[in-house]
């Protein structure tokens, strides 16, 4: 790793350790951070570690696992999960457990009076 890494590392840990504080909010964490990875990028956009050639990243070397490329503007969704879709089936796992207790609730009381 050269020092240009270590310097954007740095600045990466930084900028994480000051967003899960709350000293800054998400939208400029993710501007900061495509900002410093950009500043790393080559001039053709690639960085020169992960650079390969097409027959080279056909071929898969860990025995027969393949990775597969996610596209630029899918990257951030696989790094940020989306807190709504995760906030919506939390509220339908609760209502279905709110149901679910007021039938058990039901069926107890008909015992009793049974």
């Amino acid at each position: 790793m050269n020092e240009r890494e270590r310097r954007a590392n740095q600045s990466l840990r930084t900028l994480d350790e000051a967003h899960r504080n709350g000293r800054i909010t998400r939208e400029d964490y993710r501007a900061r951070r495509r900002a410093l990875l950009g500043s790393l990028c080559d001039s053709d956009g690639v960085t020169a570690r992960n650079a390969l050639t097409p027959a080279a990243a056909g071929q898969p070397r860990d025995g027969g696992v393949q990775r597969v490329a996610v596209p630029a503007g899918d990257m951030a969704s696989a790094l940020f999960p989306d807190r709504r879709r995760l906030a919506w089936r939390l509220w339908l796992v609760a209502f279905a457990g709110l149901g679910l207790c007021a039938l058990l609730l039901y069926a107890l009381l008909q015992m009793g009076h049974g």
